[in-house]
C-alpha cells in the first residue's frame, strides 16, 4: 500500500493519501508550541500560593491543570517568516524559520522530519531551535492533522479506558474535545477508515512519556506533550522526543490493533515474554476465572466468601477486598496498618477454600488529612505553579495528594506496607490501584531526580519502585495487579482489573495486542437490572477477548440465573485456559452472511455498596444487537488455532463463516459451517 503526504508551500498539510482515499483535509497548522518565561512561572506562583496555599485541590477528572494556556506564550507554525521543502526518497524536511517569541524576532527555528520507512510507513519527529534569552519550550502539539476523515463518511478507532479502544462508523463531528492521557489506560493509537482502507497514526514511544492525544471537532487529532525541563532557559528540550508513526492499513481494526503489536511487544514493559515461556510468571491469577468486589470488615467477608464458594464451588475464586485496613476506602492513605482484628485468618481460611483474597491498596496518592502527610507533602508532585497536586475524588473524602513516584522516601513507604500484606496479612496478591488507569502528572520539583516537567520520569520512578515489590510477590508465588489497561507497567505488575462501564462501541484492542504476555480480568455489570440475554451477551464477549469474568458485588449472589450463566462460562474458560489464559487472540468470527441478532440493554456498574452515593440513580442503558453467534479466534499456547463460539439466543443457530487467515470478501474463499444448540459454548479446532 502506498501513503502519500502533500504539503503546501507554507508547509502546510495539504492531504494524507493512501492508495486513492484521502484523508486530513483540514489544512492548517502543522505544530503549536507554547513557552514559558522566568516571569510567568513567577506570576503564576504569586498567584496560586497567595494566603499560605501549598496544596491545590483539583477533580480527579476532568483533566485539571494548573498551568494554562493564558500563562504561556503560543506560538504557530505559521507564525514563521521562512518556510523550506526538502523531499527524498529517504526523507521529507520541513523548516520554518525567523519565529519569534515574544519581542525577540527570529528566536525560534523548527525542523519536521518524516522518514520514509521500507514497509511504507512515516515517522515524524519535530525539533526546535530556540535562541530566546527568556522563552524556553514547555509544550508541543504535533502533528496536528484537521477533518482526518470529513464528517459522517468515515470509521473511527479511538482510545478508550480498558479494552483499549472503540470503534465509532461514520463518526461526526464532537461538540466536546476529548483528552486521552497517558500514561493511564490508553493506547496512544487511533485509526481512520474509508471502507477497508485505513490510516494508522500512533505515538510509538518505547519509553513512555507523559503526552495526552486530543481530538476535537471533525476527527481533528494532534499529540500534545510537556518537554523535558519545561519551561526552563537553557535547560528545557528541544521537542518531543518520540516519534509518531503513519501507515496504511487494509482491512480493519484489527490490522491496526496488528501494527502496533509489532512495535508493543518489542519495547521494554513486554521484556518478560510470553507467559508460556516464562516460568516465573505466577500462573495462579491466571487461573481464577471470577472475581467478587468487596467492601467488608472481616466478619462480614468471611461470610460473603463463605456464600461466593457455596454459589462457585467447581473452581477458585477472587475475592477484592477493600476495608481490611483500620480506616475508610479512600482515607488514610498510606496509612492501612494496623489491619482489622481478623484479616489474617479470613485470609489463611480462604486460601483452604481455594480462594484468592486480594487486599486493596492504594500505589499513587497519599490522604492530605493525615499527619503523615506533613511529613510527605515535599515528596508530592509539584504543580508549575509552586503548589502540591491534590485530587478529590469525592466530597465525602479529603484531598488525595498524588505523589512523585521517582521519590525514593515514596517508594520506601509503598514497599513497606506491600511486604507488610505479604507478611504480616499472609495475602497471596497484593492490589495497587490506580498505577496503570490513572494518569501521569507533571512535577516540577527538581529535587525529586527526575526532569521537570514532561519525560519517561513517571514510567521509570514506578519501574523502580514496583519491580522489586513484584519479583519478592512472585518469589513467594504471590502476584501483583493493578487498575487499568496502562501497557507500561506490564513489566513490574502481573496484571489488571478492568472495572469501567462497557459499551456496543467497544473493541478488544489491548487483547489483540497484549493476550499471552499479561493477564485481565473484570466484566462489571448491572446484575440486578439487566435481562439475562443480556447478560449472557456481555459476559460472553468479555471471556472470549480474554477476560477473566466479574468484580460483581456480593449481589450477584442472590441472582439465581445470572450465577448458572457465570458457572457456565467460567467452567469453559478453565477448560480452555491454553487459549484465553495462556494464548493470543486473533480474530473475530467472520460470518459469511448476517446472524440473527439478540437485542441487550446494559445498565453499567452499580456504585459500590457501603461507600458514598447511597441514592445514585441509573444512567440510561445502553442498548445494541449482539449477533446470537459470536465467537473470537485464538492461537493457544501449543501453537494450535480454534475458535470459541457461543450462541446467544434461546434457539439453534446454523452459520456459514469465513476460517481465520481467510480473506473476508473474495468470492469462491472457504466457507465453514457451524451449527449450535441455544446457549451452548463450543471450541472447533482449525483444520
Amino acid at each position: 500500500m502506498k501513503l502519500e503526504t502533500n504539503f503546501t508551500e507554507r508547509n502546510e498539510l495539504v492531504d494524507v493519501r493512501v492508495d486513492g482515499a484521502i484523508f486530513a483535509t483540514g489544512g492548517g497548522d502543522l505544530w503549536t508550541a507554547w513557552f514559558s518565561s522566568p516571569e510567568v512561572k513567577a506570576a503564576a506562583t504569586a498567584e496560586a500560593t497567595r494566603d499560605g496555599v501549598l496544596d491545590a485541590a483539583v477533580p480527579n477528572w476532568p483533566i485539571e491543570e494548573t498551568v494554562t494556556d493564558r500563562m504561556l506564550l503560543r506560538v504557530e507554525a505559521s507564525a514563521a517568516i521562512s518556510f523550506k521543502h526538502t523531499e527524498t526518497d529517504a526523507e521529507t524536511v520541513l523548516l520554518y524559520g525567523g519565529i519569534a517569541l515574544g519581542d525577540e524576532p527570529g528566536a525560534l527555528d523548527a525542523e519536521v522530519r518524516i522518514a520514509k520507512r521500507p514497509d511504507g510507513s512515516q515517522a515524524w519527529s519535530i525539533r526546535f531551535a530556540n535562541r530566546s534569552r527568556t522563552w524556553a519550550l514547555y509544550k508541543v502539539a504535533f502533528p496536528r492533522l484537521n477533518r482526518v476523515t470529513r464528517d459522517g463518511e468515515g470509521d473511527a478507532l479511538l482510545p478508550r479506558d480498558d479494552h483499549g479502544a472503540r470503534l465509532y462508523r461514520a463518526r461526526r463531528a464532537q461538540a466536546e474535545p476529548e483528552i486521552v492521557p497517558y500514561p493511564a489506560f490508553h493506547p496512544m493509537v487511533c485509526a481512520f477508515f474509508q471502507g477497508d482502507t485505513g490510516l494508522y497514526v500512533a505515538a510509538e514511544d518505547p519509553d513512555a512519556r507523559i503526552k495526552r492525544l486530543v481530538i476535537e471537532g471533525e476527527q481533528c487529532i494532534a499529540f500534545e506533550a510537556p518537554v523535558e525541563n519545561a519551561g526552563r532557559p537553557g535547560l528545557a528540550a528541544e521537542g518531543p522526543r518520540f516519534e509518531v508513526v503513519l501507515a496504511p492499513l487494509k482491512g480493519d481494526w484489527w490490522e491496526a490493533a496488528r501494527r502496533y503489536r509489532s512495535f508493543a511487544l518489542r519495547q521494554k514493559w513486554a521484556a518478560r515474554g510470553p507467559i508460556k515461556d516464562n516460568p516465573s510468571y505466577p500462573r495462579r491469577l491466571c487461573q481464577i476465572p471470577l472475581w467478587i468486589n468487596i467492601h467488608a470488615h472481616p466478619k462480614e467477608a468471611d461470610a460473603i466468601r463463605l456464600r461466593v464458594k457455596e454459589a462457585f464451588p467447581d473452581f477458585p475464586t477472587g475475592i477484592h477486598w477493600h476495608l481490611w485496613q483500620h480506616s475508610g476506602h479512600d482515607e488514610n492513605y498510606p496509612e492501612y496498618f494496623p489491619a482489622q482484628p481478623g484479616t489474617a485468618e479470613v485470609i489463611a481460611r480462604a486460601k483452604a477454600d481455594d480462594q484468592e483474597m486480594l487486599p486493596y491498596a492504594n500505589g499513587r496518592l497519599w490522604t492530605t488529612s493525615t499527619g503523615g502527610y506533613e511529613v510527605a507533602r515535599p515528596f508530592a508532585t509539584l504543580n508549575y505553579d509552586g503548589t502540591r497536586r491534590a485530587e478529590i475524588y469525592h466530597p465525602a473524602t479529603p484531598p488525595l495528594a498524588a505523589m512523585c513516584p521517582c521519590c525514593e522516601p515514596w517508594q520506601r513507604v509503598v514497599r513497606r506496607f506491600t511486604s507488610r500484606i505479604l507478611d504480616e496479612l499472609g495475602a497471596g496478591s497484593i492490589f495497587l490501584d490506580q498505577v496503570g488507569s490513572m494518569y501521569a502528572v507533571e512535577c516540577h520539583d527538581p529535587s525529586h531526580n527526575h526532569a521537570t516537567g514532561g519525560g519517561a520520569w513517571w514510567v521509570d520512578g514506578y519501574r523502580q519502585m514496583l519491580d522489586p515489590v513484584r519479583r519478592d510477590a512472585n518469589s513467594r508465588g504471590a502476584f501483583l495487579v493493578t487498575e487499568g489497561s496502562g501497557e507500561y507497567c506490564m513489566d513490574f505488575v502481573d496484571g489488571y482489573m478492568q472495572l469501567t462501564d462497557r459499551t456496543p462501541r467497544d473493541v478488544p484492542f489491548w487483547k489483540a495486542v497484549y493476550t499471552g504476555y499479561t493477564s485481565f480480568f473484570g466484566s462489571p455489570e448491572n446484575v440486578i437490572d439487566d435481562d439475562d440475554t443480556s447478560f449472557r451477551a456481555l459476559q460472553t464477549r468479555e471471556l472470549f477477548w480474554g477476560n477473566a469474568l466479574g468484580w460483581f458485588l456480593p449481589e450477584v449472589l442472590d441472582c439465581r440465573s445470572k450465577c448458572e450463566i457465570l458457572r457456565q462460562l467460567c467452567a469453559f474458560r478453565q477448560e480452555n485456559l491454553d487459549a484465553l489464559a495462556y494464548g493470543t487472540l486473533l480474530d473475530e468470527l467472520r460470518p459469511a452472511e448476517p446472524i440473527p441478532p439478540v437485542q441487550c440493554a446494559w445498565h453499567g456498574r452499580r456504585p459500590n455498596f457501603g461507600l458514598f452515593d447511597k441514592g445514585f440513580e441509573l444512567p440510561p442503558a445502553r442498548t445494541c444487537e449482539m449477533p446470537s453467534v459470536f465467537g473470537t479466534w485464538w492461537r493457544t499456547d501449543k501453537g494450535e488455532t480454534v475458535l470459541l463460539a457461543a450462541n446467544l439466543s434461546d434457539e439453534e443457530r446454523t452459520v456459514r463463516h469465513i476460517p481465520c487467515g481467510a480473506a473476508p470478501r473474495p468470492e469462491g474463499s472457504p466457507r465453514l459451517t457451524l451449527s449450535l444448540a441455544p446457549h451452548e459454548l463450543r471450541r472447533i479446532p482449525l483444520r
